[in-house]
């Protein structure tokens, strides 16, 4: 038994105007169709279709949206139950066309458009499915109006399932029926591309590839596609980015004129090689294999003799699988794409330059050394990136030079390598050539010299950008690495680490002058004397003098930040004040203080300073060598701006002349002894002097100023004595120590000494007198400083201690003080010779 359709019937209610009766015979009339597969034949439906066709597109114009939804279902119902026949197909695409495919928006409903829009998804499936996608060429100029309307719709359901409907309609369409309208919808679907909606972006890059592979390959509309379409490859979802390489593997397995074409398609699929996601990497790498499969296949001839002469690098990057050779050839045809990489490398965006290295990287792991030639082209280019203000650029510029050093023909890029340091002394063109020199194998004697001699020029090793000398003494260190393993006689290297030790001290003294960090530099220097199988110091002795030569321009008016001061500065620092070079050292000074700004003189005499405290440690010659160095160097240095002048920098170098002298004493304590009496002379001025800090150095300096006689030695005594009345409280502390400590050379004539012994109790009653007065001061630095030096006193002069005692017994107020001092130096006194015994 058979069901039948009441046409008729149906006709008339949907003639109707009640909004319910029509919509619940609509309802009927699709469960009808859903549900009696077996019933109805496919002749009945037929002849019920061509009957009831017209009421039911005429109700896509209904003014009820509930009646519209009804009538599209129904018409679904009957497409999935007919053969396909243009009759059907013409009239539903027009009435589609109607309602979707004019410029204004006839229909309200987003649900409803959206299932206008399934519904020719529906068809093209349908008519798909039976081979008779033919049909619809005539119905082209309607289907691309839906689809157009369709992909412009403000409902992203509605944009992704027009989307969707090209995709099915690009794979079974004739090329030659549907190339007349791909750049219109290529041109609609690009406006998709910036959607806000991901999946609207990947719906869109689907549709485009597939559009694409019908589209005219001579018109400028390919490279418009391949412009809209890149700047995905940075998209933030990584779905998006999949997508655009997904378009790119399509396109080199069908695009039918791909070979001219190359140059574009690769970045979309080389970039997601170096993507970031796993699930972008995953997907495209096995498709692009299949993609190398295909161009071996097609160049089988060619690349079969490439691949019996292809031997494995040597010095590949670990952890990375080298590509197959097909993916190979495929790039190494397309080496012109170099310069549009490049290019993108200076863009101004951040991520445009990062997304251009990264392309770049998978360029050169594919080309291998067949891009050797092309490297002058791009060095430029990459030597600028690498120093990009941005980190994460300038690490993945880092890690292309590192490959282009690995992977290019050494002995052919080298040379350029050298002609771009030479012409450009700059932070860029190191750093790149630093990575590249590295990773790579190769370097000759000759080469490495080339290196050292290079660097050890002005241009380089006079730079104050800190990034510049680091990468400097990298190189440098790169240079002693590869020095292990070339062959040359023990001269040779001489001369090789000699060149790499001057540039090294250099760039390491500016370091310390700049920032104080020097610890890179010092590590270098460490090795070299490891290499040289000698003492740091020994390495300073030797070569230190050819650095010294390097700082010129000293005869000039230059403040403490020029770049020669700098350089002194630090190499005093660093290198100290040695006996083999200090004749050089003091002409370079001298040039200093006659020339230069005040700044200069007090950065280079503050320097001196310090390195003065280590004398004794880094003359490593005999005592009178050292005597005579240091007396030649008082006198020249230091002894002239001892005495007053006016102004501010004269009392600033008083100062760092006395601080200098003061150094001198400790750092050169035996030799001191017989230079410093010939300063006895400038010491009670400088114990006066108004500057504090020179006061302060001066009396730390006193203590010194041995084995002189007493008439010598009684001005600077009474000097000191009368600093326990200094203001600052640090200096009468001092002076209250050197009181104790100053021991002046009797004369051997018992008349004579006797004379002098005299005078110089005199002042040691004088001293305990004062001493005894600070006592009862309620500073207890100066207390305790007060009894210490009672005590030496009191040991020495035990005659002249009790008188003074007594005598201030009498006329100090806190006599319990005094007497408890006294007793505590008198048991003390006692208590010594038990512990010595």
């Amino acid at each position: 038994m058979s069901l039948e359709i009441d046409t008729q019937t149906i006709c008339d209610q949907l003639e109707g105007t009640d909004r319910r009766q029509k919509t619940k015979a609509l309802e009927e009339l699709r469960e009808l169709l859903e549900n009696s597969t077996e019933k109805l034949s496919t002749e009945e439906i037929a002849a019920s279709f061509d009957e009831l066709y017209l009421h039911l597109l005429k109700s896509y114009d209904d003014r009820f949206e509930s009646v519209r939804d009804r009538a599209v279902q129904v018409v679904n119902a009957f497409l999935k139950r007919l053969p396909p026949m243009d009759f059907h197909l013409l009239n539903v695409v027009s009435t589609l066309s109607e309602r979707m495919g004019k410029a204004e928006t006839v229909e309200p409903s987003e649900e409803i458009r959206l299932l206008y829009i399934a519904q020719l998804h529906l068809m093209i499936s349908q008519y798909a499915k039976m081979g008779n996608v033919g049909v619809f060429r005539e119905c082209y100029p309607q289907v691309t109006k839906v689809l157009i309307k369709a992909i412009k719709d403000d409902y992203p359901l509605v944009q992704r399932e027009g989307c969707a409907t090209l995709v099915d309609l690009a794979k079974v369409a004739d090329t030659q029926e549907l190339r007349p309208f791909t750049e219109s919808l290529a041109v609609a679907l690009y406006g998709m591309l910036n959607h806000k909606h991901a999946p609207a972006r990947i719906s869109a890059v689907e549709a485009i590839g597939r559009l694409s592979l019908h589209m005219d390959a001579s018109a400028d509309s390919m490279r418009r596609l391949f412009n809209e379409v890149s700047p995905l490859l940075m998209d933030t979802m990584p779905l998006v980015r999949r997508e655009v390489g997904q378009m790119g593997v399509l396109m080199l397995l069908e695009f039918l004129d791909r070979y001219s074409f190359f140059e574009r398609i690769l970045p979309l699929v080389l970039c997601c090689l170096k993507d970031d996601s796993p699930e972008v990497l995953g997907h495209i790498y096995p498709q692009w294999l299949k993609c190398g499969n295909l161009y071996y296949e097609e160049n089988e001839a060619e690349l079969s003799k490439q691949e019996i002469s292809d031997p494995p690098v040597e010095n590949y990057p670990e952890d990375v699988k080298r590509p197959t050779i097909g993916c190979r050839g495929l790039v190494q045809r397309s080496l012109r794409l170099l310069t549009l990489i490049t290019r993108e490398t200076g863009d101004w965006k951040d991520n445009v330059r990062l997304h251009a290295l990264k392309l770049l990287y998978q360029f050169v792991l594919h080309a291998e050394s067949a891009m050797t030639a092309k490297f002058f082209e791009i060095y430029g280019d990459l030597a600028h990136v690498c120093i990009d203000p941005v980190a994460e650029v300038a690490a993945e510029a880092a890690k292309v030079s590192d490959l282009l050093g690995r992977l290019l023909m050494y002995d052919a890029w080298i040379e350029h390598g050298f002609d771009g340091l030479e012409r450009n002394a700059r932070e860029s063109y190191m750093k790149c050539f630093y990575y590249m020199f590295t990773a790579a194998l190769g370097g000759t004697y000759e080469q490495l010299m080339k290196i050292a001699k290079l660097l050890r020029s002005t241009d380089y090793s006079h730079t104050l950008k800190p990034g510049f000398q680091m990468y400097i003494l990298k190189l440098l260190d790169t240079v002693l690495d590869k020095s292990l393993k070339i062959n040359a006689g023990q001269e040779e290297l001489q001369e090789l680490y000699e060149s790499v030790y001057v540039s090294g001290i250099k760039v390491n003294a500016l370091q310390h002058s700049l920032s104080g960090n020097v610890k890179q530099g010092k590590l270098l220097i460490e090795r070299i004397a490891k290499l040289e199988q000698i003492s740091v110091g020994k390495l300073h002795e030797r070569w230190f003098h050819l650095a010294l030569l390097d700082v010129e321009n000293l005869d000039a008016s230059l403040e403490d930040t020029a770049e020669p001061v700098m350089l002194l500065d630090g190499l005093i620092n660093i290198c100290h004040l040695r006996a083999t070079y200090m004749a050089d050292l003091i002409k370079k000074v001298l040039l200093v203080f006659q020339h230069c700004c005040d700044s200069a003189h007090v950065k280079v005499f503050s320097s001196l300073s310090m390195a003065s405290l280590h004398w004794s440690e880094t003359m490593g010659i005999e005592r009178e060598q050292s005597t005579q160095l240091l007396a030649e160097f008082v006198a020249q240095i230091v002894e002239p701006y001892l005495t007053w002048k006016a102004g501010s920098s004269a009392e600033a170098m008083r100062s760092l002349a006395m601080a200098t002298l003061c150094a001198l004493a400790q750092g050169a304590e035996s030799e001191a002894v017989e230079v410093l009496p010939s300063l006895a002379k400038h010491m009670p001025s400088l114990l006066e002097d108004r500057n504090v800090t020179t006061r302060h150095y001066a009396i730390k300096a006193v203590v010194y100023f041995r084995q002189m006689s007493v008439e010598d030695l009684k001005p600077i005594a009474y000097a000191t004595m009368q600093r326990m009345d200094d203001p600052s409280a640090g200096i009468r502390s001092l002076a209250a120590l050197a009181v104790g400590k100053l021991k002046p050379k009797f004369k051997e004539s018992e008349e004579e000494s006797q004379h002098e012994k005299e005078v110089w109790e005199a002042f040691v009653k004088r001293a305990m007198d004062l001493l005894l007065l600070y006592h009862e001061s309620p500073e207890k630095d100066i207390k305790a400083a007060v009894e210490r030096t009672l005590k030496e006193l009191a040991q020495s002069h035990p005659g002249a201690w009790e008188e003074r005692y007594q005598r201030a017994l009498a006329m100090v107020q806190k006599k319990d003080q005094l007497s408890e001092l006294y007793k505590k130096l008198t048991i003390k006194d006692e208590a010594e010779p038990v512990n010595e015994s």
